[in-house]
């Protein structure tokens, strides 16, 4: 009987494993244009973003002006804050957004939707792995 040693037989198992596929990323969201004139920002691609999110430009344009402490609003497919918010700043909080309202927690997938249970409660459902997570509302 041929004993096999540890060490070989996990080489053996690597061997017999398929190759890693190298992921690449399904949401390719541009970055924020960011215009400031006087004491208003602009965000002028605000609808393009918000339409591959797939995420209402309310809820969005809800969660950064919280963000910011300012007032704003869309007007067609460009959001207005007012006050001044520097480019770097938008582009973080939208990262920040997609990271806790938009990817799934559970498998990483950007497929998700969100629910609102009742008036307090959002959760937020995968489409790829049904995992149903809450998430804080805003």
């Amino acid at each position: 009987m041929n004993l096999l040693n540890y060490d070989t037989l996990l080489e053996r198992a690597y061997d017999l494993l398929p190759p890693r596929k190298v992921r690449k990323e399904r949401l390719e969201v541009d970055p924020p244009e960011v215009v400031v004139a006087g004491k208003r920002t602009f965000i002028m691609n605000f609808r393009q973003i918000c339409e591959i999110l797939n995420r209402d430009q309310r809820i969005v344009l809800r969660y950064l002006l919280r963000e910011l402490g300012a007032a704003g609003n869309a007007e067609g497919d460009v959001a207005v804050i007012y006050g001044v918010a520097a480019p770097k700043i938008i582009k973080e909080l939208m990262d920040m957004f997609m990271k806790n309202y938009v990817y799934c927690p559970v498998c990483g997938s950007p497929d998700t939707i969100l629910k609102r249970e009742e008036r307090k409660f959002m959760n937020l459902k995968c489409m790829a792995c049904g995992a149903l997570t809450p998430v804080k509302p805003f």
